[in-house]
């Protein structure tokens, strides 16, 4: 009984393999970048959106005149700190 083999390999396969496999890392390496990108991209992304969301629920009105002298009435800030601080400032 002469034996055959149930598949075989198209002509020139060989020939052309070790072409074709030094063309595999060159085109794997160019295409690693993109998910580390996407996911830097990502990030920068909601960073952004969590800064903007933050900045508008966070952002005030100036404080009245009585919210300051409250606030420096609950700091224990006495007269004439008060004073030294003006007029260093100005």
């Amino acid at each position: 009984m002469k034996k055959q083999l149930p598949y075989s390999t198209p002509s020139g396969y060989f020939d052309s393999l070790p072409s074709r496999l030094t063309e595999i890392p060159s085109r794997r390496s160019r295409f690693n970048l993109v998910p580390y990108l996407a996911l830097a991209v990502s990030f920068a992304l909601l960073v952004m959106l969590g800064n903007f969301i933050l900045t508008k629920s966070t952002a005030s009105q100036p404080a009245s005149d009585e919210e300051i002298i409250e606030y420096l009435i609950d700091s224990g800030m006495t007269l004439a700190q008060l004073e030294d601080a003006v007029i260093i400032n100005d």
